[in-house]
């Protein structure tokens, strides 16, 4: 009888220790890629972009399309000329405000994959848009 008892308990202990794997791997971090640009296309010939870097520095601005010119200037030496601020990361979730000449912008949303699914409101208009970002290696 108590042989019985076990055999039925074990798929139980089994299921237990599997929700307990999974559990523990839904608390996943998740790091951005900083050797490169992350582009949303706005349309056929320009892209909204985001570059990162180890030190929490985020810059933001549009271009073109063409990436491999994009990635010769779109760099913290020329962070005047683009919006910049600091970003954070929390598990998979991201927020930063960047801000400069050309105004200033409040993101938040999550990483997965190489991509960035982020609500973007414009601070000055209150306007809002989702935008999914890939990457690009440089």
């Amino acid at each position: 009888m108590k042989t019985k008892k076990i055999v039925l308990l074990i798929p139980f202990f089994v299921l237990l220790m599997l929700a307990n794997g999974f559990a523990k791997t839904s608390d996943t971090t998740c790091s951005v890629n900083c050797n490169g640009i992350y582009a949303f296309k706005i349309d056929a010939n320009n892209s909204a972009i985001l570059r990162f870097y180890d030190d929490g520095t985020v810059l933001a601005s549009s271009s073109v399309n063409n990436y491999t010119n994009v990635l010769t200037w779109f760099t913290k030496d020329n962070q005047k000329m683009v919006l910049s601020g600091k970003y954070k990361i929390k598990k998979c979730a991201f927020k930063f405000k960047v801000k400069g000449e050309t105004g200033s912008q409040k993101y938040e949303g999550t990483l997965q994959d190489n991509q960035l699914t982020l609500t973007v409101e414009d601070l000055k208009t209150k306007t809002f848009a989702t935008r999914v970002y890939s990457f690009i290696a440089s």
